[in-house]
């Protein structure tokens, strides 16, 4: 007995056993610190990733014209990681939206933030908010961790996304004015109010419009204190650059500058420097009055930059130009009607001609017009390559809006293309596109439906609304600064916001 009790005692052998065994609560314990840490880590990364994806997808949709806030937080909720959304995550479970512990209401929640109204974005709208909040709970299971009565550890994922305004998204776009004759008549409109013009032309209003786009653009990145020197019209590293294009066109590109700031030279056809229309890529005539140019503005804070920037001298008469306010930038030329179809294909090979690295950003063509597109002048060549050019010109206007929208750039990203109905009549006014005759019946037998059709998608579609012609997409958007300053939007990304932001 007393040998045995010795052995036991004094003997080393299998003393690690001991010690195993003692340390065996210890190496649970790390390894659930490790792998089941590690894991919730995981989850809560998917979770920050959804709550990021709803906040930003209600934010796009709170962007839209006329958009309801509950329709802005059905959303987010779709685009959240709650189980049946489009990013439910799978590695989670009982994945839910929070409550809002103030408002004692679920997320996702729209909100108007002072932070945002200070940068411009209103919440006097339809939603009456600028900003779409999220907060998502969810639970990651453990594995080792249930060995110590902790079946699963709770996560918070919460993200805030402002309404589009915020982050300029690099692009160049084509603006297309018509300065056709019917653009000198009076605004007998109530959409259009111009500080310093009384009586202003439908011309006045429509470079009213662009003056607000101009405005709400980004021609180089915010924060600059200057956007640097200007090299052919154009800053050092761009944002968005614009080019300004009307018709009819100029019969010589030296006729550019009597587009620029004050009128000295009338444009007309009696005295050659309006040129007829010609087969769609044929020049003359030339569109093109300003080229991509990005000096609009000498920062993104500043105003616009009337004393050196021809693209601002075309469409004002006030910021540095010093002209007159009834004879000013582009102006009423006269004659030869409306003949979309070369303009556009003109905008489009513009773009396409872009090279470097702007040639993979978001292309643009925004067409402004009364959608009339009949009864053109045509050159003698024109007519002789194509007896029927002068035959469904509103079916023409349109087929080469839908090939512009088709292009695809360097990044394959298509064109967008934007149409503005100026006046635009619902009767049957598109004369070359009605039989009988050559002309084939057409469904664009009316400007509205020409410029409806013109917009590459239904919501790049505005109307003023004056003659009946109603955008489904913005009924509420009737005057061409609020259009413009819409449009404008477009070219601006939603951005998160710090999480609290008042």
């Amino acid at each position: 007995m007393t040998s045995l009790y010795r052995r036991l005692f004094h003997e080393q052998q299998g003393q690690v056993l001991y010690l195993v065994a003692a340390l065996l609560v210890c190496l649970l314990g790390m390894a659930a610190l490790s792998i089941d840490i590690g894991f919730a880590l995981h989850g809560q990364r998917e979770l920050q990733a959804s709550a990021d994806a709803a906040a930003s997808a209600g934010a796009l949709a709170l962007s839209l014209d006329n958009e309801s806030a509950a329709a802005a937080q059905t959303v987010a909720s779709q685009y959240s990681g709650v189980t049946g959304s489009y990013n439910a995550i799978k590695d989670l479970y009982n994945v839910t939206m929070a409550t809002d512990s103030s408002s004692n209401k679920p997320y996702p929640e729209a909100q108007c933030l002072t932070y945002l109204q200070n940068l411009g974005l209103s919440c006097m709208d339809t939603a009456n908010a600028n900003a779409v909040a999220v907060r998502e709970t969810a639970n990651s299971p453990t594995f080792f961790g249930k060995l110590f009565g902790i079946p699963q550890i709770k996560l918070t994922a919460s993200s805030l996304a402002a309404m589009k305004g915020g982050t300029p998204a690099p692009a160049n776009i084509v603006v297309v004015m018509d300065t056709t004759n019917s653009m000198g008549s009076a605004d007998n409109s109530t959409n259009c109010s111009i500080p310093g013009i009384g009586n202003p032309t439908r011309e006045d209003c429509s470079k009213a419009g662009v003056r607000t786009f101009l405005g709400e653009l980004a021609p180089c990145a915010a924060g600059l204190p200057s956007c640097g020197g200007v090299t052919n019209g154009n800053v050092q590293n761009a944002v968005d650059e614009v080019a300004l294009l009307t018709f009819p066109g100029l019969t010589r590109t030296s006729l550019d500058p009597a587009d620029y700031g004050c009128q000295t030279q009338q444009l007309t056809t009696q005295n050659g420097s309006i040129a007829p229309y010609n087969v769609p890529g044929v020049t003359p005539p030339y569109y093109t009055i300003v080229p991509a140019s990005s000096d609009y503005r000498t920062s993104d804070t500043s105003g616009l930059n009337g004393s050196s920037s021809d693209l601002v001298k075309a469409v004002d008469w006030q910021d540095g130009n010093n002209c007159t306010s009834s004879k000013y930038g582009l102006e009423d030329n006269g004659g030869v009607s409306t003949y979309y179809a070369g303009v556009i294909t003109e905008a489009q090979s513009d773009l396409s001609n872009i090279t470097g690295g702007r040639a993979s950003m978001q292309s643009a063509i925004i067409v402004l017009g009364d959608g009339d597109s009949n009864n053109a002048t045509f050159t003698s060549a024109a007519l002789k390559a194509n007896p029927n050019i002068n035959k469904n010109e509103c079916q023409q206007a349109v087929a080469v809006a839908q090939t512009a929208a088709s292009t695809e750039n360097a990044a394959n990203l298509k064109t967008w293309v934007y149409s503005v109905a100026y006046g635009a009549l619902t009767s049957n006014s598109c004369q070359t596109d009605n039989p009988p005759t050559v002309k084939t019946a057409s469904p664009y037998n009316t400007a509205c439906k020409t410029m409806a059709a013109i917009a590459s998608d239904a919501n790049k579609f505005y109307s003023d609304d004056v003659n009946g012609c109603v955008s489904s997409a913005h009924p509420s958007i009737k005057s061409l600064t609020a259009i413009f300053q819409n449009v404008a939007y477009d070219f601006l990304n939603t951005r998160l916001l710090p999480w609290g932001t008042q």
